[in-house]
């Protein structure tokens, strides 16, 4: 499948899920190949259905909230949860603390407790007890054999878009696609080339495509920012990206990080994490790290990482 004739299509689907647009689509090379392109991207959406049903934390049937509500005892879980809490564990570590699961208690005292578009009748609600975010997340969330213990509530919101990107890019793959677009939310992964048989161009919200457009291939795309996921109550302004070494401040220094990586999961959290540190601190971070990355601020800034240009468009690269 997916072989390089002139004659390309796209077969689509768009649907909602985990509260945002989700867009698949699959390049076929004649009519011959739509009905099983279409039988593909119906058992994709399928799948969506499931990891929706495991990880909702405003769903009060969803796995994860019933672990949630019976903290200390241990639950015999999915393989899709026992993969994303091992994720969880190991971002934790990779980011020294910045990815932490435990933030959802901080979500739901600012008024983040239900749906995002329920958010307008929100309340600040009275503090709990506060978690202790210096604590090592491992003692919090234990893993032993396929049981999984959660000592402190859990959202695995974090990760689980870009898990889910990766999951669906490689059953495409498995299903013998060469060339397709998985889209969830913008976590993004692009394989092989678009239907005029180009690599997947892609340019980066807030910078013009004529001044920077990136070319995909075999990458996944990943943008955090606040744009879409902020509020204010009773004159106080908040958003979602909590910083758990911080979590009483909500920075609006930056506008958004945009990252490239080998999977949308690494993407995703390091997108995040970058967001959270701030200005500098990311800069170094993605240095040391050799992230690929574009860090925008509200000043109209735009910091680009050596690593991305390495996926700079030609003739973007031609006139830089």
């Amino acid at each position: 499948m997916g072989n390089n004739d002139l004659e390309l299509q796209v077969v689509r689907k768009q649907f909602r899920k985990f509260g945002t647009e989700i867009d698949f689509q699959i390049v076929v090379a004649d009519e011959s190949q739509v009905t099983q392109a279409q039988e593909d991207l119906a058992q994709a959406e399928q799948q969506c259905d499931k990891i929706e049903k495991i990880f909702s934390r405003f769903d009060s049937e969803s796995e994860l909230m019933k672990i949630n509500s019976q903290l200390g005892k241990s639950f015999q879980a999915s393989v899709q949860l026992l993969r994303i809490a091992e994720l969880a564990l190991a971002y934790h570590e990779k980011t020294h603390g910045y990815f932490d699961p435990r933030i959802i208690g901080e979500l739901e005292e600012s008024g983040y407790g239900n749906d995002f578009d329920e958010i307008g009748s929100a309340k600040i609600l009275e503090k709990k007890k506060s978690v202790d975010f210096g604590k090592q997340l491992e003692k919090d969330l234990i893993i032993k054999d396929r049981g999984v213990t959660f000592i402190e509530k859990m959202d695995f919101a974090g990760v689980v878009k870009g898990f889910t990107t990766d999951t669906i890019a490689e059953f495409f793959k498995g299903c013998g696609w060469k060339n397709f677009l998985v889209d969830c939310g913008g976590d993004m992964f692009f394989s092989g080339k678009d239907k005029n048989n180009n690599p997947w161009y892609v340019d980066i919200e807030g910078i013009p495509y004529q001044t920077l457009m990136l070319e995909l291939e075999q990458n996944a795309i990943a943008t955090s920012g606040i744009g879409k996921r902020k509020w204010e109550i009773d004159g106080k302004r908040f958003h979602h990206l909590i910083d758990p070494k911080n979590p009483e401040k909500y920075s609006f220094d930056l506008k958004s990080v945009t990252v490239v990586a080998s999977h949308a999961r690494d993407a995703d959290v390091w997108a995040k994490t970058l967001f959270i540190m701030g200005g500098e601190r990311a800069k170094s971070i993605a240095r040391e790290k050799n992230i690929a990355c574009a860090i925008l601020d509200y000043r109209g800034g735009a910091w680009i990482s050596t690593e991305l240009k390495k996926y700079l468009y030609q003739n973007n690269e031609q006139k830089n």
